[in-house]
């Protein structure tokens, strides 16, 4: 975020920061809307400039650094970087600054370099962006179809995390990615059943039939994972009860087998593999020509 100085906008290009993309935001309000919106825009990082501005602004507009800070912090988000290009600044509001960002407080016309450098540094190190980079093609395409990227970077995070096996949630995540596909499927006319949100097994099956209209359209592979992540979101997306009266048969056909496989780590690699089918079916819709 800067703060409006049209100044500072051209020192910020007079120096390495040049070769970062930088959006500016003139005011918190504006900054807190884009960075709510960060299902839609990617930002990897936040420069908070608290230069004082030099016109006449009321104090309702002019919130002090520590509220500025905590205005646009999220524990979750994008790493914050306090500047000033004012050299006078106050100690205290200095040492605010340092504290709040975790030491990345800097004199812009002493630390741009220095700047630059940590925030490539902290980009390289965040995890979603990292994520971003190795799945590329197929987070760009989801993001694409659907407008936010968050479903599938709670799934790929989860493929880095050790506890992945007895999560839950993971089957119905699935399941609502599959919805954006169907309607994907729709709209470019490869599937002729109108997806209704109820039919996704009737969808599934028809894209998934070897011997079918699919069978030149859709790789083997491909309509292996469209069996698998159907059949196991679907079943995975029902609930286990507090308690359950009837003992759990051990078939798929049980609307609750996933969960109960889940919740009792007797699949350890059953997430694993359902996000990897998905991951299968979204590269092959990426990449159709």
């Amino acid at each position: 975020m800067n703060n409006g100085d049209e100044s500072q906008i051209t020192f910020f290009e007079s120096t390495p920061l040049k070769n970062l993309l930088i959006t500016t935001c003139c005011n918190m309000k504006e900054c807190r809307k884009r960075l709510a919106n960060h299902n839609q825009e990617v930002w990897e990082a936040v420069i908070l400039d608290v230069t004082p501005r030099m016109d006449n602004i009321s104090k309702d507009e002019s919130p002090s650094l520590r509220d500025a800070y905590f205005q646009i912090y999220d524990q979750s988000g994008p790493p914050i970087f306090v500047v000033s290009n004012n050299m006078e600044i106050n100690p205290i509001e200095r040492k605010i600054a340092t504290t709040l960002s975790g030491k990345r407080f800097y004199m812009l016309q002493e630390s741009a370099q220095k700047l630059y450098d940590d925030i490539v540094k902290a980009v390289g190190e965040n995890e979603e962006a990292i994520i971003r980079r190795e799945h590329k093609i197929v987070y760009d395409f989801y993001v694409n179809i659907n407008g936010s990227g968050e479903l599938l970077m709670k799934l790929l995070k989860g493929l880095r995390n050790e506890k992945l096996y007895k999560d839950q949630s993971i089957p119905g995540t699935v399941r609502l990615i599959l919805d954006s596909i169907m309607i994907y499927l729709n709209n470019i006319r490869i599937l002729p059943i109108k997806f209704e949100g109820s039919n996704l097994t009737s969808c599934s099956i028809w894209l998934g039939n070897e011997k079918g209209e699919a069978k030149d359209i859709v790789p083997l592979h491909v309509q292996r994972s469209f069996h698998s992540c159907v059949s196991i979101s679907n079943n995975g997306d029902h609930q286990i009860p507090t308690e359950p009266k009837d003992k759990y048969k051990e078939r798929i056909s049980n609307p609750l087998y996933v969960q109960k496989q889940l919740s009792d780590c007797k699949a350890l690699y059953l997430n694993k593999a359902l996000i990897y089918d998905l991951l299968n079916i979204l590269y092959w819709c990426a990449t159709q020509k």
